[in-house]
């Protein structure tokens, strides 16, 4: 969700690398193959992280040197930190003309998962968001920004209606974590890490076991409630009090398109699909929602399972 949020343990902290924390415990290293090779820095305003496998440590930081400015790039596209980036530039100008194909790309997909789901995602609450946060505008008047159906995108044209504001942080994280990992398949990676935001998981461990991911108790950050795999597909999670949007604490990050009001219906929601981009839209979809309809916008979104999930 947007950058202004309070730091308090977001849903990035949220999936801890078990790879990480169980390496002391690794079985033996298949043979002849090169040590792990990691990195650690940012994407979209919070951690990110890579882990390759089977790679020499050469090869793999020059790879890394073009993951940095595969970020660098498209954080300039979707980044609400920065007001150069194009998400800026369209939600100051209402419209933006031959915007780059990876701008309508993700534009595209975040509208056909806000229709799959009915609305319960909806990249345009954006102006509820910051509603919340400075309370400066008439509720009413803002809620009738909200509407994913009146996002006109073209391959040549973006155009917003009045009033409207996008915000892609319930995707981009999803998105760029999959680009990641679509560039480092095309150098020929087969056993990694990718976490942009959104852990996907690729091949296996050195050791030949699955990667895994440690899910930290809503309630208690610092104790693991589960272990996850993840190998072959990703996981990302949706915490609506993970971070606040006012200073004073009161309000979650996590929207209800529908009402408006923020989400109160779920601590934390962890969910599982075939690629980042739409475990992170589904898990915002679903910690947005009345839990009585997580199956149904799983199983309308495309997403595979519910793997944690803690009710309020």
């Amino acid at each position: 969700m947007p950058p202004e949020t309070m730091p308090l343990p977001s849903r990035r902290r949220v999936l801890r690398l078990s790879a990480l924390a169980l390496a002391g415990s690794a079985l033996a290293l298949w043979p002849r193959r090169p040590p792990p090779v990691t990195w650690q820095g940012q994407a979209m305003g919070g951690p990110a992280s890579l882990t390759l496998h089977g790679v020499e440590e050469g090869a793999a930081r020059a790879l890394i040197g073009h993951v940095v400015r595969l970020i660098s790039a498209l954080e300039g596209l979707f980044s609400l930190h920065r007001p150069d980036s194009l998400l800026s530039r369209l939600n100051r100008e209402g419209e933006l003309a031959d915007p780059p194909a990876a701008f309508t790309d993700l534009l595209r997909q975040a509208l056909a998962l806000s229709a799959a789901t009915a609305g319960a995602f909806d990249p345009t609450v954006q102006p509820l968001w910051q509603f919340y946060r400075d309370g400066a505008v008439d509720f009413g008047a803002v809620r009738q920004a909200v509407g994913w159906q009146r996002v006109e995108v073209r391959r040549d044209r973006v155009r917003l209606p009045p009033g409207m504001a996008l915000t892609l942080n319930g995707i981009a994280q999803g998105y760029i974590t999959d680009r990641v990992t679509d560039l480092l398949l095309a150098h020929g990676i087969g056993h990694m890490l990718v976490d942009m935001g959104e852990p996907r998981g690729i091949g296996r461990r050195d050791d030949g076991r699955e990667w895994q991911l440690g899910v930290a108790d809503p309630v208690d950050a610092a104790r693991i409630a589960t272990h996850i795999p993840v190998s072959g597909r990703a996981v990302a999670t949706s915490a609506p009090r993970g971070s606040l949007i006012d200073a004073a604490g009161r309000y979650g990050h996590i929207l209800d398109p529908a009402t408006g009001l923020p989400a109160d219906r779920w601590r934390q929601v962890s969910v599982a699909a075939s690629t980042a981009t739409l475990a992170d839209a589904l898990s915002t979809a679903i910690a947005a929602s009345d839990p009585a309809r997580a199956q149904s916008l799983l199983a309308a979104g495309g997403g595979q399972a519910i793997v944690a999930g803690w009710r309020v």
